[in-house]
């Protein structure tokens, strides 16, 4: 018979995919940044509101396909676009290009 899991076993896995999950964020957010610095560049807004709702509209699609509801979704979306957005504020607000 199987063992059950142990509760050190579960949180040493939370701890591997929290390390997984930062470094994926800080790589969306380095490639965010390098995007804002082209659409500076372009003469473009920092922000576009209809393209943040289409991320959104992903996440919420994306999340049919795992075990998040729609609400969680929403919610890990809208962290990650706020964190994007301000970020991409400070490279047009501090003129880095």
């Amino acid at each position: 018979m199987d063992q059950p899991v142990s509760t050190k076993e579960l949180r040493d896995e939370i701890e591997e995919i929290d390390g997984q999950i930062i470094d994926l964020i800080a790589t969306r957010v380095d490639i965010t940044d390098e995007l804002a610095k082209a659409k500076k560049r372009s003469g473009q807004s920092y922000w576009d509101e209809a393209k943040g709702r289409e991320i959104v509209e992903r996440y919420l699609d994306l999340c049919t396909e795992v075990s998040l509801t729609e609400e969680e979704a929403e919610q890990i979306a809208h962290v990650i676009l706020s964190i994007s957005k301000e970020r991409q504020k400070k490279i047009y607000d501090n003129g880095k290009s």
